[in-house]
């Protein structure tokens, strides 16, 4: 019980980000809080103290988060690896804020060791905040990479908010490049997801960030970057983030004096001047005293630029900036390395399996029997990675169905879903639609949320299914073969945190194998589809659809054989239209040939017992077997064939017999005997000949049954 409560508040915790502001906080915990009360279980330590934490970090209380934060940490038990991962994140991001950048190291290098653990969520913030640092250790290129790679994990866990944080750092990060065009696009994007998620923080950051870069460009629009300034300042001031509102405003109070704003720039420096402190951010306080002191310069305020202590602040700041410089290159030397251990960690991860993958592959390819052989690579999977349930779904794409056909778990095969796209948002439809892969190592509401229609799921549960086992961990990969989505393939495990990084790499190789084998399966389809048709005209009449006659001689002998040994009836018949061909002469060749095909399947409807065997004799003839049945049961089927003829009324005015097309039927059924007159094929059809003649004789529009 306590793991499945662990496991359902840590798939809240860990996407804490998607409850914006205090009440957000506050909403978050009330859901923690009902979880635990659902279960009749308490509230883990761990998380306890790190809601506390979080509190303090949410309300802007840095010291009070970093001592909560860093007392959690000292509380957890060595299976909390995720929680652990998460809160030194957190944290380091903390110590970047204050610049103790020694502190945030430490923590993204252990960060870093394990981020082979974690799934596209946590990765995304672990990203995004590297990809901060860098920008305050001005390392712009670095900030650009870790920047791109958490809006890859942010786009592939639908995280939007944390998407557009990174892109936020991305155009930072340009601008600083002098890559202005492609900065203040990336800023926007943020903006406008800021816009519809309703996030107030992420907006005031967009302006602000917006009015930096276009200030740091040449006979940039003045209006607008005050304009932007000013829309981030009215959005921070009913918000609780402290450092970016002071951020924002010491930036709008250096652009004010680069532009002669002077008087504006000084009383916005006066109104913040108690907020800077050199001990928590020496970054800003030199920023802001540098504006102070030019501000002094132009108004001769000579006192006041003593006061300031210029040659000191310049003394200090250069003596920080070698400092920072010696430490920043040991810092990125030793990110960088534990990135490409982490790389080399995951790559021999997949090399010792790669092997396995390929068999795996192989096997799938060379099956003829799919569904068949699926508990077989079930169990070859596991050896992989571990697993309960395993599947494919094959993807139509002109009818937009995702059908959930090949699918097994460790009890047996799974029953076949299909789900229409069109209708119903599911973490499958998602990843077909976006081409993404899936990787969710806590499986929860809130986790599941960026992917599916909560309000669906109220009405048609396509998530959890009746009576399956509780999944908690899941990789679901595109399966692409060129530009096609063909389907995907789907990994489940009922405990939390059981994928690593490696594992999904090594899912995605494996689609790529079965992208193949899909493709050839239906190349098998086709060819079988195609070698049917070909058989079926082969052996058929292509107007009509009954046996031609070559399948006469292949079928009527062996029927013979099994008569005369098994002593049973037989019976042939022979049909022919009565006047057919002045038929065609009124009506012409095309209804002629539709009178045929109608014929055809009134034979079909007639005669249409398993021991019926019906053939186009040629032109207008048709010839019926049938394999014992009573001559009464024979009587009955060409009674129901001449009165559906009749009823279609197939005008046939010069007709000598009927006013409609008719028919002349002669049959004979008898038991074949061994020594007997009747002992062949050839009399067979001898016999029926002479009865249908003889109809033909007594004036048409008949039958004779002997």
């Amino acid at each position: 019980m306590r793991d499945h409560v662990y496991s359902q508040i840590m798939g809240i915790v860990t996407r804490i980000q998607h409850y914006p502001g205090v009440s957000g906080l506050e909403k978050a915990k009330q859901k923690i809080k009902l979880i635990c009360l659902d279960l009749a279980s308490p509230c883990p330590p761990s998380i306890t103290s790190f809601l506390e934490a979080y509190t303090h970090d949410r309300h802007d209380e840095i010291d009070k988060a970093i001592h909560a934060y860093t007392a959690c940490l000292a509380s957890l038990t060595d299976d909390e690896i995720l929680l652990r991962v998460y809160i030194n994140a957190m944290l380091a991001s903390l110590y970047i804020d204050a610049e103790q950048y020694a502190s945030a190291y430490d923590l993204y290098k252990e960060v870093l060791e394990n981020i082979h653990l974690l799934d596209d969520n946590i990765r995304s913030l672990v990203y995004c905040n590297i990809s901060d640092m860098y920008l305050c250790l001005e390392q712009y290129t670095q900030a650009v990479n870790y920047a791109k790679q958490g809006i890859s994990a942010s786009n592939n866990a639908n995280h939007q908010l944390n998407l557009a944080i990174c892109l936020l750092n991305l155009g930072y990060a340009c601008g600083h490049l002098q890559h202005f065009d492609d900065a203040i696009g990336f800023i926007h994007q943020a903006k406008n997801i800021a816009k519809t998620q309703e996030n107030k923080r992420i907006l005031a950051l967009s302006y602000g960030y917006l009015a930096q870069i276009m200030a740091k460009q040449k006979h940039a629009d003045q209006d607008k970057i005050m304009t932007y300034f000013e829309q981030s300042e009215l959005i921070y001031i009913h918000i609780h983030d402290k450092h970016n509102r002071l951020e924002n405003n010491i930036f709008f109070a250096k652009y004010l004096e680069s532009i002669n704003q002077n008087e504006k720039a000084l009383a916005l420096c006066h109104k913040i001047q108690l907020q800077v402190n050199s001990n928590n951010n020496y970054g800003f306080y030199s920023i802001f005293t540098d504006t102070l002191e030019k501000l002094h310069q132009k108004s001769q305020q000579w006192d006041a630029l003593i006061a300031t202590q210029q040659q000191h602040i310049f003394a200090a700041e250069k003596a920080l900036s070698q400092f920072k410089k010696h430490e920043n290159n040991a810092l990125i030397k030793n990110v960088d390395r534990i990135e490409d251990s982490q790389n080399q960690q995951v790559l021999a991860h997949m090399q010792e399996h790669m092997g396995a993958i390929t068999e795996i592959g192989q096997y799938i390819a060379t099956t003829t029997d799919l569904k068949g052989s699926l508990n077989n690579i079930l169990t070859k999977i596991n050896t992989i990675l571990p697993t309960f349930e395993f599947g494919i779904a094959l993807y139509d794409k002109e009818k937009d169905l995702l059908d959930y056909r090949y699918f097994v778990d460790t009890n047996k095969l799974v029953p076949q879903l299909t789900i229409d796209c069109k209708k119903y948002k599911t973490v499958g439809t998602y990843v077909i639609k976006n081409r993404t892969t899936v990787h969710l190592n806590t499986v929860t509401d809130d986790s599941l949320a960026p992917f599916v229609d909560h309000e669906q799921r109220k009405e048609k549960d396509l998530v959890k299914r009746d009576n399956s086992r509780e999944v908690h961990s899941i990789i679901l990969t595109p399966i692409i073969l060129k530009d096609d989505v063909l389907g995907l393939l789907s990994v489940q495990h009922p405990s939390a945190n059981q994928y690593h990084q490696h594992h999904r790499h090594l899912i995605e190789h494996l689609a790529s194998f079965i992208a193949v084998s899909l493709e050839n399966l239906k190349q098998r389809e086709r060819l079988e589809k195609a070698n049917e048709t070909l058989d079926k005209l082969s052996r058929t009449d292509p107007l009509t659809g009954l046996y031609n006659r070559y399948q006469l001689d292949k079928i009527t002998p062996s029927l013979c054989k099994t008569a005369l040994d098994e002593q049973k009836q037989i019976s042939v018949l022979m049909l022919d239209l009565d006047d057919y061909k002045k038929y065609n002469d009124v009506h012409g060749h095309l209804e002629g040939d539709d009178a045929l095909r109608t014929l055809s399947h009134l034979i079909q409807h007639a005669f249409h017992h398993q021991n019926d065997y019906l053939f186009r004799y040629g032109g207008d003839e048709f010839l019926i077997i049938c394999f014992d049945q009573s001559s009464d049961l024979i009587k009955e089927k060409i009674e129901v064939l001449r009165n559906e003829l009749y009823a279609k009324n197939l005008s046939n005015p010069e007709s000598r017999y009927s006013d409609r097309l008719s028919l002349s039927i002669g049959g004979i059924n008898t038991q074949l005997q061994y020594g007997s007159e009747l002992n062949d094929v050839n009399k067979l059809f001898q016999k029926a000949d002479e009865q249908l003649y003889a109809v033909k004789e007594a004036g048409r529009n008949s039958y004779l049954l002997i």
